[in-house]
């Protein structure tokens, strides 16, 4: 549940929250001398990244994945989401065919009654930032932002042992395995 359940008409997103720490949170209602603040919500805890995603991803509270709209904070991202990691370049024939059956599937999610239950996050195996861009612009998901320091790629690719592409790992809200490749499964 958060504050901007119990609010009418309003929309509360505070960021730079850790999860350790409990939090209250009053609004200014309208101006008046007698209230000009609601009575503190109940305490509240921010949302976190399960432990064993965390671990796929640099430690600290700044890291930060690609949406269209520019960066966005990891934890606000995949906090209590399914985790579909998608190994992809421009480059793969097989991926430019897979990729938008993907995001048709992705779509139906986002207008199904849980639109924020599924992440897709794509993680780029091509050679240059140029086709990574135009690739990209193509997915309507977040990914793995594109920079020289591609630790955080290789990191991934390690991990899951990616030796062909496209590759679709899927994790489940706590960062366990639930399917090494989807590719070609029913989803």
């Amino acid at each position: 549940k958060t504050i901007a359940s119990s609010l009418r008409n309003s929309e509360v997103r505070k960021r730079n929250l850790t999860s350790k720490t409990v939090y209250q949170f009053r609004v200014r209602q309208n101006i008046s001398d007698d209230h000009p603040f609601s009575p503190p919500s109940n305490s509240m805890q921010a949302i976190s990244i399960s432990p064993g995603l965390a671990q796929l991803f640099p430690p600290g509270e700044n890291a930060k994945l690609l949406s269209k709209s520019g960066s966005i904070n990891l934890a606000d991202a995949l906090a209590g989401k399914v985790t579909m990691l998608y190994f992809s370049a421009h480059w793969c024939g097989p991926c430019r065919q897979f990729t938008p059956q993907l995001a048709n599937y992705y779509q139906a999610l986002k207008k199904s009654s849980s639109p924020n239950a599924v992440e897709v996050l794509f993680v780029s195996l091509d050679h240059d930032e140029s086709s990574f861009d135009d690739y990209f612009s193509s997915m309507p998901w977040l990914a793995v932002p594109f920079d020289d320091d591609n630790d955080i790629r290789e990191g991934l690719q390690g991990k899951f042992h990616v030796n062909s592409i496209p590759r679709l790992v899927v994790l489940n809200a706590q960062g366990g395995v639930v399917d090494e490749n989807a590719v070609g499964k029913d989803l």
